[in-house]
């Protein structure tokens, strides 16, 4: 079941913003976008694992949000019965610890209020196994089927510009969108496929011998559409900085790991961020990166009002 399924969300997203004030700082992505995926999915993964409880007087729902606040107070996510009878069952009524006013006085209702869903459950999840070596990928299906994930200028360089994305902004979504699937079919018909191949080879290559050195560099994630735990190891291809994560999984049966799909630095934050605050070195600048350009950005539009 979905959130929206679920319950009714008055003026969806901005009760989020309720959430970002009450939990520790962190930056949650331009217009907190970031924080809209991370409530999304812990709501999917909250009612997936059986964590979301029901109170016997079924006046009240609630689960963990996953987050905390500055002093370390668990927050939860508080839902009542929808009065409206043409309506989901459920109304959202806002985020509270425990012992917060008003309504921690739902909280206070429970005798034992759910935990935080439990998404790493082998080690293997957790911690790359060097012993297996470099993870199995099939490289021109995962250039293929994520082709918007991997940074424009390295297809148009791989391609000597016979394979030209425009930038999404220009084109618009839709037009975009069809770009991407026109791309992807040519590129497994063009010998640039075997360039980027080689590129992201000799990345995986460099950063599998910096993982021997650091085992903190691979960082679990979660991957929505296997409902599983995913490591992203990063990718420097063609530079210095990491410009894309490769999510793999282990295998038990083949006792090794493969490759599930590419990731744009973005991305493999917010999926991470599912787990924990990430605090590998390549995410955090990544993330910060980020953070100071929107903040800059906000800063000169503050500065060109008229």
């Amino acid at each position: 079941m979905r959130l929206f399924d679920f319950a009714f969300v008055p003026n969806y997203p901005e009760p989020l913003e309720r959430l970002k004030t009450l939990a520790a700082n962190e930056h949650w992505g331009k217009g907190g976008r970031m924080l809209r995926s991370y409530f999304n999915h812990m709501f999917d993964k909250v009612v997936e694992d059986g964590l979301l409880s029901i109170h016997p007087d079924g006046q009240s729902a609630v689960f963990h949000t996953g987050l905390l606040t500055r002093s370390d107070q668990d927050i939860y996510a508080v839902f009542v019965p929808n009065e409206r009878e043409d309506a989901q069952d459920w109304f959202f009524r806002g985020f509270s610890t425990r012992d917060g006013i008003g309504l921690g006085d739902f909280l206070a209702a429970y005798d034992e209020l759910p935990v935080r869903p439990r998404f790493i459950v082998r080690a293997e999840q957790a911690f790359y196994a060097p012993q297996a070596g470099a993870p199995e990928c099939d490289w021109p299906t995962l250039i293929a089927e994520n082709i918007s994930r991997v940074p424009r200028q390295l297809i148009h360089d791989a391609t000597e510009d016979r394979i030209l994305l425009p930038d999404m902004r220009d084109v618009g979504k839709e037009a975009y969108m069809d770009c991407l699937d026109e791309a992807a079919s040519r590129l497994r018909q063009d010998g640039g496929l075997h360039v980027l191949e080689q590129w992201l080879v000799e990345a995986l290559d460099r950063a599998m011998d910096k993982l021997h050195m650091d085992y903190k560099l691979a960082v679990p994630a979660w991957h929505a559409k296997g409902k599983c735990v995913a490591l992203m190891l990063p990718l420097c291809v063609r530079q210095r900085e990491c410009n894309v994560a490769l999510a793999v999984d282990w295998d038990a049966e083949q006792r090794c790991y493969v490759g599930l799909n590419l990731l744009t630095l973005e991305m493999a934050y917010n999926n991470a961020r599912l787990i924990a605050r990430p605090e590998a070195a390549w995410l955090v600048a990544a993330h910060q990166q980020r953070s100071k350009r929107t903040t800059e950005g906000h800063r000169s539009l503050g500065h060109t009002d008229r």
